[in-house]
């Protein structure tokens, strides 16, 4: 276990004073807002409003007037469109939201998801063959292709006009297609560059209906953008928060009959937040995309019959518990791995080959191994003349910029800065990992190598009510670039302490000052056996509001905890 550094944001009292007035917030929340850099007033209305009117015009976007242009013209002649998508939660999302929208203008459109176990991730060739050979005439991607230069040339070869919709990172060429939508592309004056891939083909659809009321179209799809948004851990920032704020008020009345499903099936009722979504929904139907095939989830969200929906729902689940299983047993073997490999462990990038792996889990494991270790983590399932991997990375550490430095030793790569995947020949891999890491001695240097827990503020345990908690909630949506505001109490004791889900976590029940606190530690099982009853303690933690049969009381949600120094 890696020990934690935190770090305690400093603030100026007065201006948070201000704000608590101005705002009518409690010095908590007009804290926590100080600390996001929210500071003027114009921007802590906006923050707090999270209004339509903060999402900017579609037409900003480089090449939106030429998709728009091509669109409508198939729309005019008849022509069929088939909407070519990624496998994970994004992209599923995009091509849902994509399709009923074409649908509903009168297109005869179709969908197409690539095989991960077969196809990989991005366009290929042969299905750009199988979409043609159906009578297609344009495709339009979602959440990929950006990368895709080759195949858009060949796309243009046979025919086929080629409209991309991405947000992912691009390289220095883009594809020669009829339009390329990518808020990322250096010559897009587009204000906001955190777009989801399922943001950026709201605003084509938005370009699409300049008619419709935004709200109109907001009530249609902003719980699916939601969805794809929070799934793909993009910034809950500017369009993203307005986005995610109102998809989270559509979950609760979805009009979506296979979200409305997958809900029934996973949630047991409870409220729906972003790490509801995070933890419980979006794992599921990334399921279908990792271990079977993602149309299952396509369909899900484009069906109109329940009981197909509640079946689909239920498949997801099943194949969501599979994949926990294999991802465990992945795990292991790459622990086991470094232990037999040790110079591994002393690389500034972990790369880990393994024969017998499932790549459509790798990455869910190299985030694990990141967490563990915390360094970049690249991790490759080999099959044959062939090895698909992928990479997770560390704050401050460009993982996109690293493999555009390995790429002569690469088949294909795409991605972001903190994750990636690739291709490369497994005689090549260990060239690879020499490489990328003499490129990351330089690259990460200045890195911090101790996992850093960012406080608020220091309280007092009086604080902790559930007024404060409602007040706090006022900042949701919470995610990344608007984390979950994190505190620390000194000097409590523990009163109680157990674990549970077979010593998984842990749970404890703090006293200080005549008041009584529970606590949970999730993944934080191992303190169990550094602790006892009657310790005085220092922790770190989230609040949160358990609700019991109707009975609420404020929880802690324990990020570190360490035996207090001096008392």
């Amino acid at each position: 276990m890696l020990k934690k550094t935190w770090i305690l944001k400093q603030f100026d009292k007065n201006r948070v004073v201000e704000i608590s007035k101005t705002f009518k917030v409690s010095p908590l929340t007009a804290i926590i807002m100080y600390n996001r850099g929210i500071r003027e007033d114009e921007d802590i209305r906006k923050f707090l409003a999270r209004e339509l009117s903060a999402l900017h015009d579609p037409f900003l976007m480089k090449d939106m007037d030429k998709a728009v242009e091509r669109i409508m013209k198939a729309v005019s002649s008849g022509e069929k469109i088939t909407i070519y998508g990624d496998y994970d939660v994004d992209g599923i999302t995009s091509i849902a939201i994509l399709y009923k929208q074409l649908t509903k203008m009168g297109v005869e459109a179709g969908f197409y998801v690539p095989d991960r176990m077969v196809e990989g991730y991005g366009v290929n060739r042969d299905a750009l063959d199988k979409i043609k050979a159906d009578g297609t005439k344009l495709i339009i991607t979602v959440d990929t292709g950006i990368t895709a230069v080759e195949e858009a040339e060949y796309a243009k070869s046979i025919g086929l006009d080629f409209i991309i919709t991405d947000h992912h990172e691009c390289k220095e060429k883009i594809p020669d297609v009829y339009a390329a939508i990518d808020p990322k592309r250096k010559d897009c004056p587009y204000p906001f560059k955190s777009l989801a891939g399922v943001g950026v083909v709201f605003k084509l659809i938005q370009a699409l209906a300049p008619n419709e009321p935004l709200e109109t179209l907001m009530d249609e799809y902003a719980d699916l953008m939601c969805l794809g948004t929070v799934a793909d851990i993009s910034p809950l920032i500017d369009e993203n928060r307005v986005i995610v704020t109102e998809g989270l008020k559509k979950f609760k009345t979805t009009k979506n009959v296979g979200l409305k499903a997958l809900i029934d099936v996973s949630t047991n009722g409870k409220t729906i937040t972003t790490s509801t979504i995070g933890y419980t929904i979006a794992p599921r139907i990334n399921a279908s995309g990792r271990l079977g095939c993602a149309s299952t989830s396509v369909e899900l969200f484009l069906t109109d019959d329940k009981e197909k929906a509640a079946e689909l729902a239920e498949s997801l689940c099943h194949e969501n518990t599979l994949r926990q299983q294999t991802e465990q047993k992945m795990f292991k073997e790459a622990l086991k791995y470094i232990e037999e490999h040790p110079e591994i462990e002393n690389d500034d990038i972990i790369v880990i080959p393994h024969e017998n792996w499932h790549h459509g889990i790798v990455g869910i494991v190299s985030s694990k191994i990141t967490e563990k270790y915390y360094k970049p983590s690249i991790l490759f399932a080999v099959d044959g003349d062939s090895a698909k991997g992928s990479g997770r990375s560390v704050n401050g550490f460009n993982l996109f910029g690293a493999l555009e430095d390995s790429s002569d030793l690469l088949e294909k790569f795409g991605g972001h800065e903190l994750a990636a995947g690739l291709t490369i020949k497994p005689e090549n891999i260990e060239k690879f990992r020499k490489k990328i890491n003499a490129f990351a001695k330089g690259a990460t240097k200045n890195l911090n190598r101790v996992p850093e827990i960012s406080l608020d503020a220091q309280i007092k345990v009086t604080y902790i009510t559930l007024d404060t908690v409602h007040d706090i909630n006022r900042l949701q949506p919470f995610g990344v670039n608007n984390p979950t505001p994190a505190f620390s109490v000194r000097d409590i004791k523990i009163h109680r302490i157990s674990t549970m889900s077979d010593g998984k976590h842990l749970r404890m029940t703090l006293y200080k000052d005549g008041k009584y606190l529970d606590a949970v530690g999730f993944g934080m099982g191992e303190y169990y056996n550094m602790f006892e009853e009657g310790d005085f303690v220092d922790v770190a933690f989230a609040l949160d509001i358990n609700d019991y049969k109707g009975f609420q009381n404020v929880q802690l949600i324990l990020k570190d905890m360490r035996k207090t120094e001096s008392r």
